[in-house]
């Protein structure tokens, strides 16, 4: 008899969507016992007027704001951060912006609870993974305190209990993993979120498109999974568009933060793949965290084509249905033309990386723990490869 399979639900506890969403944080404080919030963000966001007016909102329940986190999250930077927080007396963490301050308000919700100081103590809680299966996680001893999250972008790190960090010594990503590092409460404001550049909200909606592309072609697909990508899928092709080209699109953008969520919720059953897991050591090198997916996504998807034959049909007539694909286009091309289509990056040495770093690329990605699920095998020769085409 075959094992059960286990499916871990996604913990977050509740969505505030629409436009002026922000103005319900005090709110949700307040019906959940918390007053004391730290605010984590960027430097941009926290120097904007529409962050200043939420926390002049907030009031005496904002003890703090931390401006400093920078892409990837480099772990001294997010030690700091956890210092910082602890000395603010915080209950729970606030993160506004994109994919780094949501992932660093996780890592400091696990840091403030268990007492860590140092970039060693952080990476004591980073998973450890070798190629093909081997996982090995330190259990936590405390409750992480608690997290909201503002998205200003598509990156959709709200809805997992994943979290990245960059070690520049080695020019690695590494991984914490944690289901209680799952924020709580997420707001989706596109009213909000219309202040994000639109090269910047264009490139994390193509990692949300990754994301939906994995997950739905992954070894272990789910059925559930399956059909929240493909509807991601569908609502990302036909809204990004429009969002990208008129920020005060509300109903487009929404819809495009809808899409975000479906792309990766039960992300801690069905894993990402071979894209994620190149774009995050890519990214351990400086490359903006969406970009990644914009270089890697259609190179990984034509690599995989012999293997995932059916799921790429699927998506093939899911983008033929959302308007930007012809009848009988393959799928990773009709990604191809809308990526140029959107004006994205597309090339590694458009960021004066030399390719010296391939072998170092190579080597890590094997190193990152979606690779487990790349539908077909993947050595370091193998990425070299894909590598050298996009590079």
């Amino acid at each position: 008899m075959a094992e059960p399979i286990v499916f871990d639900m996604p913990r977050t506890d509740r969505v505030v969507q629409g436009a002026g969403a922000v103005h319900a944080i005090g709110d949700e404080l307040r019906r959940r016992g918390l007053s004391r919030a730290y605010l984590v963000t960027g430097r941009t966001v926290g120097s904007s007027a529409h962050f200043r007016d939420l926390v002049d909102e907030l009031g005496d329940s904002a003890v703090g704001v931390y401006d400093r986190v920078l892409a990837h999250n480099p772990v001294d930077r997010v030690a700091e951060l956890v210092v910082q927080a602890r000395e603010s007396g915080a209950d729970v963490l606030i993160a506004v912006g994109g994919g780094s301050p949501v992932d660093a308000a996780k890592l400091a919700a696990l840091g403030v609870a268990h007492g860590i100081t140092t970039v060693e103590g952080l990476a004591e809680y980073a998973l450890v993974f070798e190629y093909p299966d081997t996982v090995r996680i330190r259990p936590l001893e405390a409750t992480p305190l608690p997290t909201f999250a503002v998205p200003t972008t598509l990156s959709a790190a709200e809805w997992d209990g994943f979290c990245g960090s960059v070690d520049h010594e080695r020019d690695t990503k590494d991984l914490t993993s944690y289901l209680e590092l799952t924020p709580q409460v997420v707001f989706l404001d596109p009213e909000f979120a219309a202040h994000t550049p639109r090269d910047l909200w264009a490139q994390t909606g193509v990692r949300a498109l990754d994301h939906a592309v994995e997950i739905s072609y992954a070894n272990n697909a789910h059925p559930f999974t399956s059909a929240l990508t493909t509807g991601a899928l569908r609502l990302l092709a036909a809204n990004l568009p429009r969002s990208v080209a008129d920020p005060h699109d509300h109903e487009a953008a929404l819809n495009c933060q809808i899409a975000a969520w479906m792309s990766i919720i039960g992300v801690h059953n069905v894993s990402l793949g071979l894209s994620h897991a190149i774009g995050h050591q890519l990214g351990a090198l400086g490359i903006p965290h969406g970009v990644t997916s914009c270089i890697m996504l259609p190179h990984v998807m034509r690599f995989l084509e012999p293997v995932t034959q059916e799921a790429q049909a699927r998506m093939a007539t899911t983008l033929v249905e959302a308007g930007v694909a012809a009848p009988g286009e393959a799928a990773a091309d009709a990604l191809d033309r809308l990526l140029d289509d959107l004006g994205v990056p597309r090339r590694v040495s458009d960021y004066g990386i030399p390719r010296e770093k391939i072998p170092v690329v190579a080597k890590t990605s094997m190193g990152d723990l979606v690779v487990r699920e790349s539908p077909r095998p993947v050595d370091e020769a193998t990425i070299t490869r894909l590598l050298e085409t996009v590079w």
